[in-house]
């Protein structure tokens, strides 16, 4: 049997999940639609309330004193329910991906299924492991750069070469560890990065191209649009943003459905 996870296969499944899917993806996609565009537009008509960094306000309301104004509170809440909702529509992906469509059909549209805390969990463990492990290379790049200071940063597109060359060990391993995160969503646990590495072992590659160097492409290309102080455009962007996000986590789903039937019929 061919346990090589099909690249092309893969990504046009996961291309036509936003089609394929799109009652219930606007169904658990629903609160992070509400919240996202509600505080795009109030960050457009109150430019005030946008760049809060209500970490330090916190630290700031207990340790100085300091008051908090109505909008400063507006915006803690605004920017936790986000979160939160950006949460639930992640997880709320996977399960539409990988389980049966009854078991989501019978979801209620607020569903808070308990798995989001590992998937954030997981997500902050395989990003602090992932930071150690750069952390030799960014040693080696900082200087090289530095040395080189006119050709790497007056020239966008060698800076972007050495960077995507800099991300991809890094994305690599990310990648490898990532399967753990739709195990996490659909409710099975007692996994761990070991057992995620030994199960995308002979696809660590293909795993990287889908999973980490795409996104990453993908990434680059809007960095690169250019900017409108237009409400639509913004709108329209993040629309554009969801779309991508969903296609991004079915080619995790779908790498993860595989792996796992594979490891099951061997």
């Amino acid at each position: 049997m061919n346990n090589n996870l099909p690249i092309t296969a893969t990504f046009l499944e996961a291309l036509s999940f936003p089609y394929k899917h799109y009652r219930m993806l606007l169904k658990v996609g629903l609160p992070l639609i509400i919240t996202g565009g509600l505080l795009l537009t109030l960050n457009y008509f109150f430019p005030n309330i946008a760049g809060i960094d209500w970490f330090s306000l916190t630290l700031s309301h207990f340790f100085s004193n300091t008051e908090w104004d109505a909008i400063q509170v507006f915006s803690i809440v605004m920017d936790i329910l986000f979160l939160l909702s950006l949460v639930m529509a992640i997880v709320g992906c996977h399960r539409i991906f990988l389980l049966e469509s009854n078991i989501v059909e019978e979801s209620n549209l607020f569903t808070w299924t308990g798995n989001e805390i590992k998937y954030i969990g997981w997500l902050i463990f395989i990003g602090l492991c992932t930071f150690l492990v750069s952390i030799p290379f960014t040693f080696i790049l900082i200087p090289f750069m530095l040395s080189s200071y006119e050709i790497f940063f007056e020239n966008q597109f060698v800076f972007f070469a050495v960077m995507i060359l800099f991300n991809i060990p890094i994305y690599y391993i990310a990648s490898r560890w990532s399967l753990v995160l739709p195990s996490s969503a659909i409710g099975i646990h007692g996994k761990s990065l070991t057992w995620s590495w030994e199960l995308s072992s002979n696809n660590g590659w293909r795993l990287t191209l889908l999973i980490g160097f795409l996104p990453f492409i993908i990434d680059i290309i809007f960095s690169l649009l250019p900017t409108y102080d237009s409400i639509l455009f913004n709108l329209l962007q993040e629309a554009l943003w969801l779309i991508v996000g969903v296609i991004e986590i079915g080619l995790l789903s779908l790498s993860y459905n595989f792996l796992v039937n594979n490891e099951s019929s061997d």
